[in-house]
């Protein structure tokens, strides 16, 4: 008690100080709010069990044998608050950059700060639909933002595109710019690099909005191809090893609380040949990183949508034992489960932006003319060279994960490991077949982005082709289809009522579409 009220009576000394105005030097730096900006990129707590509990179910890029008793609620209330403590950060970056006296060589700073705001707005609006944007995160200006309006998706896509393109345009490489030094943790003062990932979300964000504005999409989608993108060795994320002192301890928790997930047979039809519990159906070389065998060392997928005779599952595979004993996965565990190692906490990333993605997003591109004349040419070598990297990148990272010993890779896949993986027909590219090779461009991404279930599930709402497994659909149409945005969290109701009122309609639902999403998917 007697803590509490040294603290209380503390709270009203200096506040003149605290109250200093905010072009006027104070605690906070320009670099420190950057870097809280960067860390605020963490995939939170309850959001990393939303991943595994709901969207990767959505995205059938694994299954689950059990409910975790997770709710998505949860993940939204986390999301909200972390994203608009980064929103009023990155605000006041702008404003202390526009009111210093040396503001034309901080230029590479506002457009970092841009760029990483636009990578934050992007998955916001993506998992939300509708939220504030343009006058939340000014609430140290007055309470006029207090209780910032909810902007339409359409409008934040188009002024974060807009960011991006004037990021990518303003970067500088010129000796006279301020540079943050030790403090830019997230790519090292490597303009070239800011340049590839601000141009390659840009890209992105033109794609998958593609169908919904057309115009203007085309013109970004053109420009971008003539700038930078991401390529082979480019990969952006978080990444434990290159930060110091950076833990994911969230990564840990996610899998082991509570969590049963499992390899589905969506995916395992999409890398095997046949169900042989030896693996030796199995022609790509992902799934061995991806997944493991079940205890008894064999591979069997759980069903992605299970009946009342699917035999039943157990085990603890991600029990933190199997560091040091290896085989302790219980005896229950009949199924095969995701590799114990994406558990790991200081080494595996949380990706942003990978180079097989931007291939991939070049292979759809040409596939469908989308700001460019068609060209199924073009398009089968992208996509060729999407799958190639996306192979090379998950086994490099097996490969340099320190933790990684059972079933470790011990070089990249040969040329003729490839050639078969390419040549196989669920792969392989037909330029005489459009409509099926699109499909297969899409199932790529879909397993390329298997740690980026967020990504995968706006691209299934967008283009409504995904693989998804047949069996006992209805139990999918029941559990999981209804499941198109995530609903705002409930301190919405307490603080901006009147607003989320006028969003929601008094409905706010799991159901309802957002301006992204294909509405007719028998088109």
């Amino acid at each position: 008690m007697l803590a509490v009220i040294v603290a209380l009576s503390s709270c009203t000394k200096d506040f003149e100080e605290m109250n200093k105005p905010y072009n006027q030097p104070s605690t906070a730096s320009v670099a420190d709010l950057f870097n809280s900006t960067v860390s605020s990129a963490q995939i939170s707590y309850q959001e990393q069990a939303t991943y595994h509990s709901f969207i990767y179910q959505v995205t059938q890029q694994s299954s689950q044998y059990a409910s975790s008793g997770y709710r998505m609620e949860n993940a939204s209330n986390e999301m909200w608050q972390s994203y608009y403590a980064m929103l009023a950060n990155s605000r006041l970056i702008d404003t202390m950059i526009a009111v210093n006296a040396n503001k034309a060589n901080m230029t590479n700073i506002l457009a970092m700060n841009k760029t990483l705001r636009a990578f934050r707005t992007v998955k916001m609006t993506e998992n939300f639909g509708n939220i504030p944007y343009f006058k939340a995160g000014y609430a140290i200006y007055g309470d006029a933002f207090y209780k910032p309006a909810y902007d339409k998706q359409a409008d934040i896509y188009l002024s974060v595109m807009n960011d991006l393109k004037w990021a990518v345009d303003n970067f500088s490489s010129s000796a006279s710019q301020v540079s943050l030094g030790g403090s830019e943790t997230f790519l090292n003062n490597d303009i070239a690099m800011w340049v590839k990932f601000a141009n390659s979300l840009r890209l992105r964000c033109a794609v998958t909005m593609y169908d919904k504005n057309t115009t203007v999409a085309s013109s970004h989608i053109t420009e971008a191809l003539t700038k930078p993108l991401l390529a082979e060795g480019d990969n952006v994320g978080l990444w434990p090893a290159k930060i110091a002192g950076l833990v994911f301890d969230m990564h840990a928790w996610s899998f082991s609380a509570n969590q049963y997930i499992r390899m589905g047979t969506s995916m395992w039809r999409y890398m095997s040949n046949n169900d042989a519990k030896d693996g030796s159906g199995i022609f790509d070389p992902r799934c061995k990183i991806f997944f493991e065998p079940n205890n008894a060392g064999e591979w069997a997928a759980y069903p992605q949508n299970p009946t009342l005779t699917t035999k039943s599952e157990g085990g603890d595979p991600y029990n933190d034992s199997r560091d040091n004993n290896w085989p302790t996965k219980g005896a229950g565990c009949v199924y095969s489960p995701v590799n114990y190692y994406f558990k790991d906490r200081t080494y595996i990333p949380e990706l942003m932006m990978t180079a097989a993605m931007v291939n991939l997003l070049k292979a759809e591109i040409y596939a469908r003319g989308m700001g460019v004349s068609k060209n199924l040419t073009t398009a089968r070598a992208e996509y060729e060279k999407g799958i190639t990297t996306s192979v090379n990148f998950w086994t490099n990272i097996a490969i340099n994960c320190p933790k990684w010993v059972v079933n470790k890779p011990a070089s990249l896949p040969s040329s003729a490991q490839l050639t078969t993986l390419l040549s196989n027909p669920k792969v392989v590219f037909d330029p005489s077949d459009e409509a099926g090779s699109l499909k297969k461009i899409y199932a790529q991404m879909w397993i390329d982005g298997f740690r980026q279930p967020w990504d995968i599930w706006t691209l299934k709402r967008r283009t409504g082709s995904l693989p998804m497994d047949s069996d006992n659909a209805a139990y999918y149409d029941k559990n999981y289809s209804i499941y198109h945005r995530y609903t705002y969290p409930t301190s919405e109701q307490d603080y901006n009522l009147a607003n989320w009122r006028t969003a929601t309609g008094d409905n706010d639902s799991f159901s309802t579409k957002t301006w992204l999403e294909k509405q007719d998917f028998s088109q």
